[in-house]
């Protein structure tokens, strides 16, 4: 039997650092509570529905870009992959172990954002292989739930400010989560539930509690450095698992 209330309390906190930067409870919550013991489906039946209720919460603010990034069609390509990955995980009982390659995908985009000159190249490598990657951020979120590694580089290289960079974010992972959500219920039922509600009623709660405040009260250079440190910490973090 898991413990609820630890669970409940993961979720509270990863809750106030999505709400400031747009993610933080899949990229963080997936391998914590994948350490507790829970399984792959168990984990996303915990995770998904708060990373949903607050990235709703988050593109009711910013609709305008919302609008704007699924006018070019940039997330279909995300979302087939997806989805097709996701379902492969969940009906043949697969989960890709990719702790070394994603600790070390985090801390380079940390490295990277330090660096003026290699963000403007990496930008510009974007511009250039944007359609791959997104393929490729789809396919990695499917097998392990981390496309946020990925998702993290593609906002910073979309345009300045901590609500462009949000924005960007919560848009994607909003759709993502639909489409995991909607996956999850067709292969794995059993893994939502009342802890689910319970779970988004949380997430709800610490974003009108904390992280919006948070998040308004930051300034730019306060929002990028901190992001920068808590990618920098969850790579080591999961360096340290794949260890193990």
């Amino acid at each position: 039997m898991h413990d609820a209330f630890l669970i409940g309390a993961l979720i509270a906190a990863f809750a106030v650092v999505q709400s400031v930067f747009g993610m933080g409870l899949l990229i963080f919550g997936t391998p914590t509570l994948l350490l507790l013991g829970l399984d792959y489906a168990e984990t996303l039946g915990w995770l998904l529905p708060a990373s949903v209720t607050i990235s709703a919460i988050q593109t009711r603010g910013s609709s305008s870009q919302f609008v704007e990034i699924w006018r070019k069609g940039r997330p279909l390509l995300c979302l087939i992959p997806l989805l097709l990955a996701l379902a492969l995980v969940l009906r043949q009982g697969l989960h890709a172990r990719l702790d070394l390659a994603i600790g070390l995908a985090l801390i380079g985009a940390s490295a990277l954002r330090l660096n003026q000159a290699l963000q403007a190249r990496l930008r510009a490598f974007i511009g250039r292989a944007e359609r791959p990657y997104l393929v490729a951020m789809g396919l990695l979120h499917g097998f392990t739930n981390m496309g946020g590694a990925l998702l993290s580089v593609y906002a910073s290289a979309q345009g300045e400010g901590k609500e462009r960079t949000r924005g960007v974010v919560s848009t994607y992972y909003l759709s993502f989560g639909m489409v995991q959500l909607t996956v999850l219920a067709l292969f794995s039922l059993h893994a939502l539930g009342l802890h689910s509600v319970l779970a988004a009623a949380i997430a709800a709660i610490a974003y009108a509690a904390a992280g919006r405040k948070v998040f308004k009260g930051a300034t730019p250079l306060v929002f990028e450095r901190s992001l920068t440190g808590f990618i920098a910490a969850y790579g080591v973090a999961v360096l340290i698992k794949s260890a193990l």
